[in-house]
């Protein structure tokens, strides 16, 4: 067979990242396919195959293969691509090693990736890929409660994607983070009228995944609000999905069902969720999610002081600051209506303490 032209195999590359920002799954998958059956008979380049392996972990992420995405991630060596690679290159392995630690939910070390990424982005021409950082540094800004940061990196990033009809889905998630900004800084109808204008769309066009994020946050705004009922119905339509599609996401789904049922005081069917979302979990080997469930069953179901602290001890050695002032929020909010003032106290100040250790995270940026 005639060698292919690494320029030639250089470009379908390119063109399979495309079709990965549009969140095209099966046709991902196609492209990649064919490039995999061509690859051994390119002409001998290693700036190509080192840009193959990195849009390859993009598309791990995509289809949430993250322990494969970081594998090949760490077989790059940084010191490697600053003396060998161009600019480029070195943009996606910063990128794409935000992206994977953002899965991983070490946040500050995505957002820490992210800025060594946006110094090779500024000599970049694409306004798609521009728009796709600031999506990126969005989502991660928002976990570590930097609403007003979150909230000017995703509008940058729709007022890109608006003018790309084939980045309809970008759009649509561009309007749930900003949705999601808007719950947190109580701004409960305006997200509210986001969320179902894109649980809408996503439903109109087919889009299962997008459809079941728009029905997940949803829920989550519902259930600040304590209308208990709604939330459920919402985050019962979240799972569904994700059960169907063999989604990873089904595990918060139906961690979300069991701490509702369990606040409807609803204890079997809240035992049902539990058990389906930690059997995901340990499927998945998710210890963020272990300790979160455990948490709960230990709080409603067990009244287990004890556990319920190594929990939190766990998502506190991990920095998952937003996760403890929320849960101890929660914690505090169960032994108040329980009439144990004392606990109730102790957990409110626990929360209060974790808002401030969000606070003191942006000191590690």
């Amino acid at each position: 067979m005639e060698k292919i032209a690494y320029e030639k195999m250089g470009q379908r590359i390119n063109d399979w990242y495309k079709i990965i920002k549009q969140n095209d799954i099966p046709k991902a998958i196609e492209m990649r396919d064919k490039i995999k059956e061509n690859l051994p008979h390119m002409e001998e380049n290693q700036d190509v195959l080192i840009y193959f392996n990195l849009i390859d972990s993009r598309y791990k992420l995509m289809i949430e293969k993250y322990n494969e995405s970081g594998k090949l991630l760490a077989d790059i060596k940084p010191e490697t691509l600053e003396a060998k690679t161009d600019n480029m290159i070195q943009y996606y392995f910063y990128f794409f090693s935000g992206m994977y630690e953002y899965y991983k939910k070490n946040f500050t070390k995505a957002i820490n990736f992210y800025r060594i990424a946006e110094n090779r982005l500024i000599k970049i021409e694409d306004e798609i890929e521009k728009a796709e950082f600031h999506y990126q540094i969005a989502i991660a800004y928002y976990e570590i409660r930097q609403y007003f940061f979150s909230l000017n990196h995703a509008e940058k990033a729709l007022d890109s994607y608006k003018a790309y009809e084939s980045y309809a889905n970008r759009v649509l998630k561009c309007k749930m983070i900003i949705a999601a900004n808007q719950v947190e800084l109580e701004r409960y109808e305006e997200a509210e009228k986001l969320y179902k204008y894109v649980l809408n769309a996503a439903s109109s066009n087919g889009d299962l995944l997008t459809e079941s994020f728009a029905s997940f946050n949803l829920g989550v705004c519902y259930e600040r609000r304590e209308l208990l009922s709604e939330a459920k119905r919402f985050f019962e339509r979240a799972a569904s999905i994700h059960e169907s599609e063999n989604s990873v996401f089904g595990i918060r789904s139906m961690y979300m069902l069991s701490r509702v049922n369990y606040k409807l005081n609803l204890p079997e069917e809240a035992r049902k969720w539990y058990s389906k979302s930690l059997e995901r979990a340990v499927e998945e080997d998710d210890s963020v999610y272990k300790a979160k469930l455990k948490l709960i069953y230990s709080l409603y179901d067990q009244r287990d002081l004890l556990t319920i602290e190594n929990a939190l001890e766990y998502l506190k050695n991990k920095k998952l600051w937003a996760d403890v002032a929320d849960l101890t929020f929660n914690i505090a909010i169960f032994y108040k209506k329980q009439g144990d003032s004392d606990i109730a106290a102790k957990y409110f100040e626990e929360a209060c303490r974790a808002k401030d250790q969000i606070l003191k995270l942006t000191g590690e940026l």
